[in-house]
């Protein structure tokens, strides 16, 4: 980078040529000369006794010792450091929409060939499908939270706090719950059951029901905390799900407090925590656990000024990773983050909402394998 120095000002010399000026220049030429011998003499003591006079010195073997486990000391803070720092690179991120529109809640159905999200910024939600291209936009009905079926002729979805199904173009719509508020509906592997969040007189349970609205189930129960964002398991025999307070986006711009991560058995036993962070609130969505038990799921740290992350960690609660890294301006803030991640079927791509900083949010999707 280019520094400005201020040039020094020079003045003309006079033009004396009288005898007494003469004098008065050799005294001026003098006094300078000693001031320079002066200066030298100083600044070679200062030189011998910080450069010459160190490299001098005899060295006793306990002094060389320290100094060689003070360097290796150094040497290993530099590469945790290092370590720290490194991330992964980020994946090649398609943009799937180009709307200026509140879109979330992506999903795919079952052989990746297409994408139903939801448009939220309207009168009210709007359900619409889109190629796995970008191409091909169309709506589909109202509601928000869809879930494709694994069979692929169905999507459940969430309406006016209640559960439905739909078919591909908006017909042959069935109401599945009735009681109190009802959401986030997820299928199971072979399309015959649903698990979903209840909110009723008590704390938000886990229940679970056939695919027509029949047997319904409550697995979780008062003495469990609040559970919510329930998905299953690949292979069906187990459930993920938050436990933790409520948070109203509708109200609070940022979460009041954390929430945790839990894993149950599909019948409601054996429950257990494997993700607890003090410092942000974890979002599970319909298809967040794959065929290689590594569990999807959005990160929202309680602080402001942090950015949300999309985090992969395993079911066993081991293996903690962040996988998509947002993009930064030249002065290293990001430009967006991103929210609603889910898997495909083959365990391989993932389906999104980018969110810009003070701007649009739209799909994307990006392939990642470890």
């Amino acid at each position: 980078m280019f520094e400005w120095t201020p040039a020094r000002r020079v003045s003309k010399k006079s033009p004396r040529r009288r005898f007494f000026g003469r004098i008065e220049i050799m005294n001026t030429k003098i006094l300078i000369i000693l001031i320079v011998l002066v200066a030298l003499g100083v600044g070679g003591f200062f030189v011998y006794q910080n450069i010459i006079a160190p490299e001098m010195e005899e060295k006793t073997p306990a002094a060389e010792e320290k100094t060689g486990e003070e360097e290796e000391a150094v040497l290993e803070e530099k590469e945790e450091v290092d370590s720290e720092k490194e991330e992964e690179p980020a994946p090649t991120v398609t943009q799937l929409t180009f709307l200026d529109e509140l879109i979330a809640d992506p999903d795919w159905n079952p052989d990746g060939s297409q994408i139903v999200f939801c448009i939220k910024g309207r009168e009210a939600p709007t359900l619409h499908l889109i190629n796995a291209d970008g191409n091909g936009l169309k709506e589909i009905g109202l509601g928000f939270d869809p879930s494709w079926s694994p069979l692929g002729d169905k999507i459940a979805y969430e309406l006016d706090g209640q559960i439905y199904t739909m078919g591909l173009n908006g017909e042959n719509i069935t109401q599945l719950t009735t009681e109190h508020t009802n959401g986030q509906p997820a299928w199971n592997l072979d399309g015959t059951k649903i698990v979903y969040a209840h909110y009723g007189t008590e704390k938000p349970s886990i229940w679970i029901m056939n695919s027509d609205g029949s047997r319904k189930t409550r697995l979780t129960a008062s003495t469990d905390g609040e559970c919510t964002f329930p998905s299953f398991g690949y292979d069906d025999s187990k459930i993920v799900y938050t436990k933790g307070p409520i948070w109203d986006v509708n109200f609070d711009k940022l979460p009041k407090a954390p929430n945790e991560i839990w894993i149950m058995d599909s019948d409601g036993s054996n429950k257990h925590q494997i993700y607890a962070p003090s410092d942000s609130y974890q979002w599970i969505f319909q298809r967040a656990w794959n065929k290689n038990n590594e569990i999807l799921f959005a990160e929202s740290p309680l602080q402001e000024r942090e950015i949300p992350e999309v985090g992969v960690i395993n079911s066993d609660g081991s293996n903690l990773r962040y996988i998509l890294i947002p993009p930064k301006n030249f002065l290293g803030i990001p430009e967006c983050f991103y929210l609603d991640p889910v898997w495909d079927n083959t365990s391989t791509k993932i389906v999104a909402v980018r969110k810009i900083i003070e701007g649009s949010q739209n799909i994307i999707s990006f392939s990642w394998e470890e």
